[in-house]
């Protein structure tokens, strides 16, 4: 019996194989994922870099303007409260500060403009009320964008006066200056903004005349509500999808908004998913793969277990045939002899009829040992050069003793299917056996037709018969050892085994089928012989 199987080695190349497999699909899928999350990180992170120098730079330019106030509010000019020389102190200092438009003294007490170097002469002596947002008590204000009013657009700066109790000096800013560093410090390519604790805009990198102190969109109020910094997704009011980086600043309130076009992060975040759902299949399928050859490999196993456990029942069947065939034939042939000498010396009927008895008694177990000797030789029996036709006329008389009676019996042997390459003893004990088994599927009556036709280099010898056919779960293992379907006592399950161990040992195939008009049909191939 020959077995088919993978080697210990091949079998743990394979699962090696197939086990870094696995591994590998995940490091791949790790490093493509990381190469995309690495761009998708590096975009926003220079977008974020991009909000901090803007923030940063507005920040410094609010401290030096501030520091320039509170010196400008220090100064001794204001203790003498000479209004002619602290008007051209006020004016001095717009001509030398680019970006500062006016400078306002606000009395807080009364709510009146004590000097406002926006009016003409100063406004000395005019009774109006402060142009800018009256704080109290005076400490040091950083206002919001204001689009409409006096000295407008305009930002305003406030600090108090140290010579001047509840007196506050007031600068007011050109929001150009703003729109400077945003416009020289914006990555190319991104659009921008600056606005106030308000969400007002004090800078925007397009239509900035007419955004200039309006409201940003719901996406930039939002961000300036939740404070900060961070990223979000958002939509421009000329329809501009993007991602906006903003930094809130901590002293004023301001924040800075650098938007970038969706595609650079999207583009990334799209293939960082796309690695991962395509890793995960693969994994997927390479972690079913493993599975799916551990039951393999199992299911061989236990086909190899099945397969050496059958070897192992043929074996110990020859080592018992080896043993007991030959004992058990010689006292055969003893007996054998005996009857035929107790025959020649009484002619009564009765003993002749014993005889007789013991006589078939004695070829049935005949027949039954050398169907043994059959599996015990496996491979050793002389294959010959064998005319079927010869051999089938020379049997026909036993079988049709074998089938019975009431069986017709027809045989035909194709002029150029008549030589095989066969065992003649055990293709004559075959015959028998599928004769005997046709006989008892049958019942005692019916058709048997034995056909041999030439195909390529081999003969089809066919065994048909018109009983009720073969089931199909008995149908894989009918050939097998001990398979019998009679009832216990009645059958040994040897005759099929041992028809099929003679087309093998000849080196061909047996094949059992149900015939299309009924019954079975067993199909003996054999080597053809010229």
């Amino acid at each position: 019996m020959r077995i088919d199987v993978l080697s210990t080695r091949q079998r743990l190349t394979l699962f090696a194989g197939a086990a870094l497999l696995l591994p590998v699909i995940l490091v791949v899928v790790f490093m493509v994922s990381s190469d995309y999350r690495l761009r998708e990180a590096a975009v926003e992170r220079e977008a974020l870099a991009a909000a901090r120098e803007l923030m940063l730079l507005s920040d410094a330019r609010v401290e030096a303007d501030l520091t320039g106030l509170r010196v400008l509010a220090g100064s001794g000019t204001f203790a003498d409260r000479n209004p002619t020389l602290l008007l051209a102190r006020l004016t001095g200092a717009l001509t030398v500060n680019p970006g500062w438009k006016a400078l306002v003294l606000t009395d807080l007490r009364s709510g009146t403009v004590v000097l406002d170097s926006g009016l003409p002469d100063g406004g000395i002596g005019v009774e109006e009320p402060a142009g800018t947002p009256v704080v109290s008590p005076p400490r040091v204000h950083v206002g919001g964008v204001a689009r409409d009013g006096r000295n407008c657009p305009c930002v305003d700066l406030h600090v108090p006066v140290p010579g001047l109790p509840d007196h506050l000096l007031s600068l007011t800013v050109d929001p150009h200056v703003y729109q400077a560093i945003l416009l020289s410090h914006l990555p190319m390519g991104a659009v921008g903004g600056i606005v106030d604790r308000d969400g007002l805009f004090l800078a925007r990198s397009i239509d900035y005349a007419d955004r200039l102190g309006t409201p940003g969109t719901h996406y930039v109020r939002d961000a300036v509500a939740r404070g900060g910094e961070g990223i979000y997704s958002g939509r421009t009011y000329e329809g501009l999808e993007n991602y906006t980086a903003y930094v809130t600043s901590e002293r004023h309130g301001w924040s800075s908004h650098v938007a970038v076009n969706r595609s650079l992060i999207d583009g990334p975040r799209a293939g960082y998913r796309a690695a991962v759902a395509v890793g995960s299949i693969a994994a997927l399928i390479a972690a079913a793969g493993l599975v799916g050859y551990l039951v393999l490999d199992l299911a061989m196993r236990r086909r190899e277990e099945r397969a050496m456990l059958e070897l192992q029942k043929v074996e110990a069947l020859g080592r018992f045939t080896s043993t007991v065939v030959h004992d058990f034939n010689n006292l055969l042939s003893v007996m054998q002899s005996a009857l035929h000498q107790i025959g020649k010396h009484s002619t009564d009927p009765e003993v002749m009829r014993i005889i007789g008895l013991a006589r078939d008694a004695i070829q049935r177990g005949t027949r039954l040992t050398n169907q043994l000797l059959s599996f015990a030789r496996r491979g050793d029996v002389e294959v010959e050069k064998l005319d079927l036709s010869t051999l089938v006329q020379g049997i026909e008389g036993l079988l049709g003793r074998s089938v019975g009676d009431r069986t017709s019996l027809s045989i035909e042997i194709a002029e150029d299917a008549r030589w095989v390459l066969a065992n003649r003893d055990q293709m004559e004990l075959a015959l028998v056996n599928l004769a005997i088994n046709a006989r008892d599927a049958m019942g005692g009556g019916g058709r048997v037709t034995i056909t041999a036709t030439r195909n390529a280099n081999m003969v089809e010898l066919s065994f048909a018969d018109s009983g009720p056919g073969i089931s199909d779960h008995l149908r894989g293992q009918l050939f097998k050892p001990f398979v019998t379907t009679k009832a216990p006592g009645e059958g040994t399950g040897l005759g099929l085994a041992q028809v099929e161990g003679a087309v093998r040992q000849a080196g061909g195939s047996v094949e059992a089928r149900n015939a299309p008009q009924g019954g079975a049909v067993i199909i003996m191939r054999l080597p053809a012989a010229s």
